[in-house]
């Protein structure tokens, strides 16, 4: 009986360190790939802008083209 109660007691113990190291692993990587996120947005931001900068320049040029033959 004795014996019973040292496994049940030894899995316990098991279980509560891998649960709280499968814990604090799942939080790290999830704080960096938020990190890579954060940084993809900000890039994905600039690329927009830029992207809209050249847009209204064509269609800009576009209109003086036209307005120059009329």
């Amino acid at each position: 009986m004795n014996d019973r109660r040292t496994l049940v007691a030894l899995v316990d113990v098991v279980w509560a360190v891998w649960s709280i190291g499968a814990s604090i692993y799942d939080y790290m990587n999830t704080s960096a790939m938020e990190e890579r996120i954060h940084s993809l947005e900000d890039v994905i931001s600039l690329h927009q802008c830029v992207i809209g900068a050249l847009s209204a320049g064509v269609v800009m040029l576009f209109t003086y083209i036209l307005l120059k033959k009329i």
